[in-house]
C-alpha cells in the first residue's frame, strides 16, 4: 500500500493530553496486508540480514483450502522500543520484516528467523539455531507458517526497555487482537474452519502474546476453532503493572474456552505458557487450571543489566525447543506439544540441575512455578459523568452511546474512585461498534491528577474495528485518596455523512494479586508513600492558605 493511501490519525481534540500526538496514529493497511506468508522454509537468514526476501503477502482465501488442510500458525512480534523514527520516517508503512523497518541494521523481535545464541555461556548455545519461523517448518513440513506485524503501532522510541513509554505500544494491543482476527478469517478458506484437520496455532510473544490472545478469544467467539496459543513472556508483572503497560490477559483467559490438556480431543484451546522475564503464572483462578504454565530462568545465562535478553529468552527457548530436546534425547517440548507431559502441574521449570549447558536446557522438572502466580478478578465499577460534548447519550451505569459529530468529537468526561491500597490495576468495559468507517477513531485516556497527565491508554480505529461485541482491558496503575480520577473517550467520525455508532457499558475495575503476596505488599508500601508525602504536604498547603487568606485591619 502507497503511504498515499494511509489512514491519517484523527485530528486533535480540544485539551489533548500531552502525548496525544505520539500516540493516537493513521493506519497503513488493510488487516490481511498485515500478514506475511513465509516462503524461507529452514534457511538460515544471519541477524542483521534483509529478511524481506522470505515473505509473501497473503491473497484472500488463499491459505488452508482442500479436504485435508495443513496447520496453519501465526506468530506475532511485541513491543518495538527504539523503532518509532523508523516508522516514521515512513509515514507509518513499515511491517515488521520489510526491508525498510531496521533500526541500525537490525530488525526488531529478529529472534523469528534469525539464530539466537548466548554468547557469555557458550556451553548453552545456541538457544535457537535458526528461527522460529524456519523451526516451525523443520517440525511441520507442510505447515503454512505467517508472522502478524503491528510494528506501526508498537514502536517507541528509546532503544532500551524503558517503562516510561511502554503503555505506548500496550494502547494498540487489543485493536490488533482484531485486525489479526479478522485478518484470518479474510484469509483462510472457508472450508478450513468446517474441518477437524484444519488447525490453527497462535504464537505471541511479549504484547503480542496480547495480540494472539484476543484473536483467539475473538476467533472462538465467533465459533471459529483455535487449537494451540502459546503465550511468549507476556508482560504482567509489577514493573509493567506499574508502567501501564500490563496485558492483563487473565481478564481475557477467563472468558475463554481452555481444553485440558490431558484430553486429545477436548474442546476448546490448548494454551502454554512461557515466563521467562516479565511473565506470571496464571492458574491462581480455578477455570484457568487447565493452562500447561513453563517456567524458565536466563538469569543463567544473561546479565542482570540485559532485561531484553532475558525477556526474549522465552521466544527464543520456545523456537528451539522442539529440535533441542530430540537431539539431547528429552521428552519432546514446545512446537511438538500437545500433549504435554503427564505430570505438567502446577508448572514445568528449568532448573539448570547440574549446571548450565544444553542437555540442562531443554530439562524441565514439574514443581511449584519458578514465577509469581496471578490472579485476576474483575468487579463493577461505579463511573461518573462530569460532562460531555457533542453526540454522546445515555449514563455510564447503563450505557452510553457515541454518535457522529463530524467535523468534531463526541467526548464523555467521568471519573471513577481507586484507592491506594486497593489491588486494582486496571478497567474494563464491553463495546459495541456499528457502522465504523475507514478514518474513524475510539480513543481513551486515563491518568491520575496527582501526576498531573492523562495517558491514551486505547487506541482503536474503524478500519479495524470488531464485530459485534468486544470486551476491551485497559492497563491503569492509577489510584488516589483525594481525587477521583479521570477518563475521557473521545469517539470521532471521518465522514460527515457516517452513521457510525459507538455503544459502551459494563465498567469494571480489575483487581490484580499475586499469591506470594508480593504484589500486595508492595502496593502497600507505595500507598504508604504516598500518604507520607500527602501529610508532609498538608502544613505548608495549610501555611499557604493562611497567608493568602485576607486579613483584617
Amino acid at each position: 500500500m502507497s503511504l498515499e493511501k494511509c489512514t491519517p490519525a484523527p485530528p486533535l481534540p480540544p485539551n489533548p493530553s500531552s502525548d496525544w500526538t505520539d500516540v493516537v496514529l493513521g493506519n497503513c493497511f488493510r488487516n490481511i496486508e498485515r500478514l506475511g506468508l513465509w516462503t524461507g522454509g529452514q534457511k538460515v537468514i544471519p541477524s542483521r540480514h534483509d529478511p524481506s526476501g522470505s515473505f509473501s503477502a497473503v491473497a484472500p482465501g488463499s491459505l488452508g483450502g482442500g479436504a485435508t488442510p495443513p496447520t496453519i500458525y501465526v506468530v506475532a512480534h511485541g513491543w518495538a522500543p527504539g523503532y518509532r523514527a523508523v516508522v516514521n520516517s515512513q509515514g507509518g508503512n513499515v511491517l515488521w520484516w520489510g526491508k525498510n523497518a531496521s533500526a541500525n541494521g537490525v530488525w526488531a523481535s529478529d529472534w523469528a528467523w534469525s539464530p539466537v545464541s548466548t554468547p557469555l555461556v557458550p556451553a548453552a548455545s545456541p538457544v535457537n539455531a535458526t528461527g522460529l519461523l524456519q523451526s516451525i517448518v523443520a517440525q511441520d513440513a507442510k505447515a503454512v507458517v505467517l508472522a502478524y506485524s503491528w510494528i506501526d503501532d508498537s514502536a517507541t522510541d528509546s532503544g532500551y526497555i524503558d517503562m516510561d513509554e511502554v503503555y505506548a505500544s500496550e494502547a494498540y494491543t487489543h485493536i490488533n487482537g482484531i485486525r489479526l482476527a479478522n485478518a484470518l478469517e479474510a484469509a483462510i478458506a472457508p472450508s478450513f474452519w468446517n474441518t477437524h484437520t484444519g488447525l490453527l496455532r497462535l504464537i505471541g510473544h511479549s504484547h503480542g502474546s496480547k495480540v494472539a490472545t484476543v484473536a483467539a478469544l475473538t476467533l472462538q467467539q465467533r465459533g471459529r476453532r483455535v487449537a494451540h496459543l502459546t503465550i511468549m513472556d507476556a508482560p504482567e508483572s509489577e514493573i509493567t503493572l506499574e508502567a501501564n503497560g500490563a496485558n492483563l490477559l487473565g481478564f481475557y483467559l477467563e472468558q475463554m474456552q481452555i481444553a485440558n490438556p490431558s484430553y486429545d480431543c477436548a474442546a476448546g484451546v490448548f494454551l502454554d505458557n512461557y515466563v521467562s522475564y516479565f511473565g506470571v503464572n496464571y492458574a491462581g483462578s480455578s477455570n484457568l487450571q487447565n493452562i500447561v504454565e513453563v517456567g524458565l530462568d536466563p538469569s543463567q545465562l544473561y546479565s542482570t543489566d540485559d532485561p531484553g535478553s532475558q525477556h526474549t529468552y522465552a521466544a527464543a527457548w520456545y523456537g528451539g525447543a522442539a529440535a533441542g530436546a530430540a537431539s539431547q534425547k528429552e521428552p519432546p517440548l514446545g512446537l511438538a506439544w500437545p500433549p504435554p507431559p503427564a505430570r505438567y502441574t502446577p508448572a514445568l521449570n528449568q532448573n539448570w540441575p547440574t549446571g548450565v549447558n544444553q542437555y540442562n536446557q531443554w530439562q524441565l522438572a514439574a514443581g511449584a512455578p519458578i514465577s509469581d502466580t496471578f490472579s485476576y478478578q474483575t468487579n463493577s465499577l461505579s463511573v461518573r459523568k462530569v460532562s460531555t460534548s457533542g453526540n454522546v447519550q445515555g449514563d455510564p451505569s447503563t450505557r452510553l452511546l457515541f454518535g457522529p459529530d463530524w467535523p468534531n468529537y463526541s467526548i464523555f468526561h467521568g471519573h471513577y474512585a481507586n484507592s491506594p491500597d486497593s489491588d486494582n490495576y486496571g478497567i474494563s468495559f464491553d463495546l459495541v461498534w456499528n457502522a465504523p468507517q475507514m478514518g474513524d477513531y475510539f480513543v481513551v485516556t486515563v491518568e491520575s491528577p496527582e501526576e498531573g497527565v492523562e495517558e491514551v491508554l486505547l487506541v482503536m480505529d474503524g478500519q479495524s474495528a470488531p464485530v459485534g461485541k468486544t470486551s476491551v482491558a485497559i492497563s491503569s496503575d492509577v489510584s488516589s485518596w483525594v481525587f477521583w480520577l479521570p477518563i475521557h473517550m473521545y469517539f470521532f467520525v471521518a465522514s460527515p455523512t457516517s452513521i457510525s455508532h459507538l455503544f459502551v457499558s459494563n465498567f469494571g475495575i480489575i483487581s490484580v494479586t499475586s499469591a506470594s503476596g508480593y504484589l500486595r505488599a508492595r502496593r502497600l508500601e507505595a500507598a504508604a508513600e504516598k500518604a507520607r508525602r500527602r501529610a508532609l504536604r498538608a502544613p505548608k498547603r495549610l501555611e499557604k492558605a493562611q497567608l493568602e487568606a485576607p486579613h483584617s485591619v
